[in-house]
């Protein structure tokens, strides 16, 4: 459990990892209007479909290391926590979740855009669906289990709606000229300090209900 708790509690640390990506890019890279992908290209290229700017990522070694790592990393928490996010269908459902949006973010990092294009979206395309149905999920099965708090639980279903209204965002905007970065940053980053959040709150609710079975 301990260990599982640490996969998720490090997932903010992804966040610093992609900015650090961005500050070493190309100045002409847009934290708001090019995709976090253009961080992972090996060339210089476009940093979106609506951009005719090129942009180069010196970082993009560390950029998708970070995809794999960090994947991994949310997979084997999903999978480690599974005994206290609940014992109900919403729980499995959640696991199941985290391990296919987890695994499809690390394959991002083996298959950069700009190198294996189609393969990329393969890979990119199931995380915008998946991560943030995984956060209703998780919110729900926390819901029900009493594991954490209320607030905690609740959080959940909130970002998991923020989430994935900005992915259907990010989906009709992929071909525009601004804000495709920003809305597919809003899609995504908000799922990571969550999953921290609810590291943090699951010993607490742990140590409560071994007190109260004793």
């Amino acid at each position: 459990m301990t260990l599982g708790r640490w996969c998720w509690l490090v997932q903010p640390a992804y966040l610093v990892a992609e900015l650090l990506a961005a500050a070493g890019a190309s100045a002409a890279y847009s934290l708001r209007d090019d995709t976090i992908s253009a961080l992972g290209m090996l060339t210089c290229a476009p940093g979106h479909a609506g951009s005719l700017v090129d942009v180069c990522s010196p970082w993009h070694v560390g950029m998708n290391t970070a995809f794999v790592v960090f994947g991994l990393l949310r997979a084997a928490g999903a999978v480690l926590l599974r005994p206290v996010l609940g014992a109900g269908t919403w729980a499995g459902v959640a696991v199941s979740l985290w391990v296919a949006s987890a695994l499809a973010a690390a394959a991002v990092g083996l298959v950069p855009v700009d190198q294996q294009p189609g393969w990329h979206v393969v890979a990119a395309l199931p995380v915008f669906v998946l991560q943030p149905l995984a956060v209703l999920a998780t919110g729900e099965a926390l819901r029900r289990s009493g594991a954490v708090s209320r607030t905690v639980a609740r959080s959940g279903l909130v970002v998991g709606a923020v989430t994935l209204a900005a992915a259907a965002g990010f989906g009709l905007h992929l071909g525009g000229p601004t804000w495709v970065g920003g809305l597919e940053r809003l899609a995504l980053w908000p799922a990571y300090p969550w999953l921290a959040v609810v590291a943090l709150a699951l010993p607490a609710a742990t140590r409560s209900e071994t007190v109260t079975k004793r």
